[in-house]
């Protein structure tokens, strides 16, 4: 087979803009024997209204028909069961053509996409994590601290529209999680992030001991200026983790080409035409869509 078919099990929503696909069938233990399957998932979605047309698999890798590559998104895998019977991956809902929201908003039981690749990094181990992003970062935030063990220390900070996206996550005692509403603003208009972040204190003791480590994930404009905060700071390259998920004015399908959807080398194992010279693994564009 091509990819791991997923299949709609029960559509949640978690916050008026937040809409959580619990997908089962035998495609998930197959996505996630096939091997790394988490933080990230490539998930390839139909043509709306037409039956799941699986790009084929060769020697070289993914054999794509014309329209097939476009329809590929990075998503974060929200929760995983530990049989492999289940995942469930979060959608940010919004106006708009979207491959992916569109698809999530009008998904029932019974409905399919595949799950092509998966893999990718996470936050290091640390005794302090500061953890910093938006909506588009809430899915990797939450999983990230709901697998924290019971001693972790930390901080939190999540911008969403207003307090009806907040969610309950189930952080430990020590891990403070804080809301950022932007009460009517549009998504990455404001400086609420750059701020939270440049107010933020890290321990003396955890800082020289190098037990802190940073993961920012947001509107590239966050990104930039979290790179260049961390940088004044003097704080260790190798202690930190900032990806860029989305740039405002750019639609999903500009900035994923100009990204290739790929956090990591091999990812997903190909590149697109075309796009030899612009391939951007490993670099500090990175594209992710909720």
């Amino acid at each position: 087979m091509s990819g791991h078919i997923l299949t709609v099990e029960r559509v949640e929503d978690v916050t008026p803009l937040m809409r959580r696909v619990h997908f089962g069938g035998p495609g998930v233990a197959g996505y996630v024997n096939a091997g790394a399957h988490i933080p990230n998932v490539k998930l390839y979605f139909p043509v709306p209204g037409e039956p799941l047309d699986l790009p084929g698999r060769g020697e070289r890798g993914w054999e794509w028909k014309p329209g097939q590559r476009e329809r590929v998104r990075t998503y974060t895998v929200r929760s995983l069961a530990a049989d492999a019977s289940s995942l469930s991956v979060d959608f940010v809902r919004h106006a708009g053509t979207s491959v992916a929201a569109s698809w999530a908003e009008n998904a029932v039981r019974g409905d399919e996409i595949a799950a092509l690749a998966g893999g990718g990094v996470v936050v290091g181990e640390a005794a302090w994590v500061l953890l910093a992003g938006d909506e588009t970062a809430l899915p990797a935030i939450g999983g990230t601290i709901e697998r924290f063990g019971p001693q972790q220390r930390g901080l939190a900070l999540i911008e969403v529209a207003g307090p009806a996206e907040e969610q309950e996550l189930h952080a430990p005692a020590g891990v403070e999680v804080r809301w950022l509403h932007r009460n009517g603003a549009q998504p990455g208009s404001t400086m609420l992030l750059q701020e939270a972040l440049a107010a933020a204190r890290f321990p003396a003791a955890e800082l020289a001991a190098g037990e802190v480590q940073v993961w920012v994930s947001a509107e590239s404009a966050v990104v930039r200026f979290a790179r260049s905060w961390l940088k004044s700071l003097g704080f260790p390259r190798k202690q930190q983790l900032i990806i860029g998920y989305w740039n405002r004015g750019v639609n999903e399908v500009s900035y994923g080409r100009a990204t290739d959807h790929d956090r990591v080398e091999g990812e997903l194992e190909t590149i697109l035409p075309g796009q030899e010279e612009d391939h951007h693994h490993g670099s500090p564009r990175y594209a992710h869509d909720h």
